[in-house]
């Protein structure tokens, strides 16, 4: 599905009839043994399909391996097409990717976390990055930020921000502990209702941005809620599978 589209730059993401686009590791969420070849070789033909039906060429795709950190990479020309469709060339330990590389794309894959997405219209320079909780109380959409300016000399007057469908606030209700964690600096993000408490991760992005100079008139939120759109997105905070199955979103730079 296209978002966002311009001469620029496109933004796309998959639904959940285009299948699990997520590649396997050995262990699995509940850390147990997983045959991954059969697993793998399914979201590959999945990632095929949608790649075509979107016109997106494999071969000028970077895809990620996200471990809920703040590594970023800038990715080169030979960077091009791993992670694409061979889960062992995924650009590890890595939470966010910047190019300046025209006609190139940026995968992440996602099942609640945020895919945030930043372009500098002024450096033509794109970013994805993949926002669980553990990297947003690490600052990962700052961090992003902050790697633009250092690598790039970008001004953030010149950098859009897109976030799109992640679980929101009527959904993603959490353990005290967790909530604690962000109690500090975010507290009028924390919500409590019905004997639950709720974390408004949007707003907690959106906080942390506008911080480093981003214009809140430049951040563009997608309304989409990955728990609620049962048909449309993978949700791991609903399902509770044993395995992960993820939609997967990316920017391209035209």
């Amino acid at each position: 599905m296209l978002w966002f589209n311009n001469q620029n730059i496109a933004i796309f993401f998959s639904q959940k009839s285009d299948g699990d686009l997520l590649f396997k590791t050995q262990i699995n969420s509940d850390q147990t043994q997983i045959d991954t070849d059969t697993l793998n070789e399914k979201v590959r033909q999945n990632r095929i399909s949608f790649f075509e039906k979107n016109k997106i060429n494999p071969q000028r795709l970077v895809n990620l391996a996200g471990i809920h950190g703040t590594n970023i990479v800038v990715i080169n020309h030979h960077d091009l097409g791993k992670g694409a469709l061979e889960t062992n060339t995924r650009i590890p330990n890595t939470d966010g990717l910047i190019s300046n590389i025209k006609n190139s794309y940026l995968m992440i894959t996602g099942a609640d976390c945020f895919p945030v997405f930043f372009y500098d219209e002024n450096k033509g320079i794109i970013g994805a990055a993949h926002c669980g909780w553990r990297g947003i109380l690490k600052q990962l959409p700052a961090e992003m930020i902050e790697k633009f300016k250092n690598e790039f000399s970008s001004n953030t007057d010149a950098i859009n921000v897109w976030i799109g469908p992640g679980i929101k606030t009527c959904h993603y209700d959490v353990l005290p502990e967790r909530a604690d964690l962000f109690s500090k600096d975010y507290k009028k993000h924390i919500i409590i209702k019905e004997n639950k408490i709720f974390l408004d991760l949007i707003e907690i992005i959106t906080a942390q941005l506008i911080k480093t100079g981003v214009k809140p008139d430049k951040i563009t939120t997608h309304p989409d809620c990955t728990f609620c759109e049962k048909d449309k997105y993978f949700s791991h905070h609903r399902d509770k599978t044993e395995i992960i199955e993820a939609n997967a979103f990316i920017i391209g730079l035209n």
